[in-house]
């Protein structure tokens, strides 16, 4: 709340349903924050979309409770954005919680790019522009970056652009809400930018399915078909196919490499077993 102290601003925090006393906290010691608090927790879009409802400004910024602003951010971005009218979503450059960067900024999935992950091939060759092109590794991330999409942990948005390309599509529960999203803008004539000057930490910011519990990679994957199911529907059979293989190899990874009685190798394989489930039953 300090990095807003320059602005006419309104905080809204949407509450999915949090098992602890964090929203009688927040009503307790920050009276002036409008706060929604959901029964169920409904996903992260709709929870967006319902603080959108309580937002008439110019600009409106999502940030994730597992992050930390460094102060000047969001000056630095509305500054940006005010001098870019082309800019409809930006983000600051990411941080893991030891000060490493965390890269944040992709091109849209496609086809090609889910089959190198599947097979591994963009981290056996992370810089090469061909295996490891979606992930944009190869970006000088000290300079503004135009990306096509860039993560929704903390992402600032402007309204215009918005009321022209919709709100976050209430079926993504978890991941890829904003990558649809960002689609949506770019199909608006709108650019996405990563803006290195402004940063902040992100707590839980890996992004790699290997880092995920079993209800995370459950997500990932029914969120994954549905961007494609909506988005390249062509496409959406041999994304199937090549998800079908990446989870029976990860499988046979962590069942060989981790016994079979820790928590670890138990989620990994509940969540790629699921995630074949998708494969064959997904609608």
């Amino acid at each position: 709340m300090t990095d807003l102290r320059s602005f006419c601003y309104k905080i809204v925090v949407v509450d999915n349903a949090s098992a602890d006393e964090t929203p009688d906290l927040i009503r307790e010691n920050f009276p002036e924050v409008i706060l929604v608090r959901n029964a169920v927790n409904e996903g992260f879009a709709q929870a967006c979309n319902r603080a959108l409802l309580e937002c008439k400004s110019e600009y409106v910024l999502f940030i994730n409770p597992d992050t930390e602003v460094i102060p000047g951010m969001t000056d630095t971005l509305i500054s940006f954005m005010k001098g870019h009218p082309e800019a409809g979503a930006i983000g600051p450059t990411l941080l893991n919680t030891n000060g490493s960067l965390q890269l944040s900024g992709n091109t849209f999935p496609n086809l090609k790019n889910i089959w190198f992950e599947s097979l591994f091939l963009d981290r056996l060759f992370p810089k090469n522009r061909f295996f490891g092109s979606h992930k944009l590794s190869h970006l000088n991330r000290s300079e503004v970056c135009k990306v096509d999409w860039t993560m929704g942990s903390c992402l600032l948005l402007r309204k215009e652009a918005l009321d022209k390309a919709g709100i976050f599509d209430n079926r993504f529960f978890l991941f890829f809400e904003e990558t649809d999203l960002c689609l949506r803008l770019k199909k608006a004539g709108y650019e996405v930018y990563i803006i290195p000057e402004a940063k902040i930490v992100h707590g839980g910011g890996s992004s790699h399915l290997e880092n995920y519990n079993a209800n995370k990679i459950i997500h990932y994957h029914r969120s994954l078909f549905h961007y494609f199911n909506k988005n390249l529907p062509a496409q959406l059979l041999w994304v199937r196919v090549a998800i079908f293989i990446r989870s029976v190899i990860r499988i046979f990874m962590w069942l060989s490499l981790y016994p079979c009685r820790t928590q670890t190798a138990k989620e990994k394989f509940r969540g790629y077993c699921e995630a074949i489930k998708l494969c064959l039953f997904f609608k």
